[in-house]
């Protein structure tokens, strides 16, 4: 069993911190939730699954851990950086990227954002989407219709 968790560690714990990286803009963050998911996996009964099972696993538990990471940092978010980036003085795309972020951590069924973090930060295919999320394509479609439904709804919003 240690061997298998090395092995995977190896293989996939550098591709995790990217990953996450990507989602949280923070390597230290992103290696705290990569290790966070290894500790889970090593818990798991998954140590001798085939690839593609460890793989969706792995992908699966840290974009939730991420997900859990965005919203814990919008609930410590305190009033003066709430106040200051919502001040004439922050750049307006700052102001337009902290709104959309808040929107979508509120706003956002979980799956939905799953699979659209998966999509468009991670690159994922949908059959590939499918397989982490332990859903059918279909479904990832429906998913990522809404989202973008839902994303297209809060730009006319903000440009009204």
């Amino acid at each position: 069993m240690h061997t298998e968790l090395t092995r995977a560690y190896r293989v996939y714990f550098p591709l995790l911190v990217r990953k996450c990286a990507r989602m949280l803009g923070d390597g230290h963050e992103a290696q705290d939730i990569a290790q966070e998911t290894f500790i889970r996996f090593s818990r798991s009964e998954l140590l001798t699954a085939d690839t593609r099972t460890v793989t969706a696993w792995l992908y699966r538990t840290s974009t939730r851990l991420a997900i859990d990471r965005l919203r814990v940092r919008r609930r410590e978010t305190d009033d003066s950086a709430i106040a200051h980036a919502l001040s004439r003085d922050a750049p307006d795309h700052t102001v337009e990227l902290r709104a959309l972020l808040h929107t979508l951590l509120t706003g956002v069924p979980e799956a939905e954002l799953e699979a659209a973090l998966l999509s468009r930060v991670d690159g994922l295919t949908q059959p590939e989407i499918a397989d982490v999320m332990g859903i059918h394509e279909r479904s990832v479609r429906r998913l990522l219709v809404r989202f973008d439904r839902r994303l297209e709804s809060i730009y006319q919003r903000s440009d009204a």
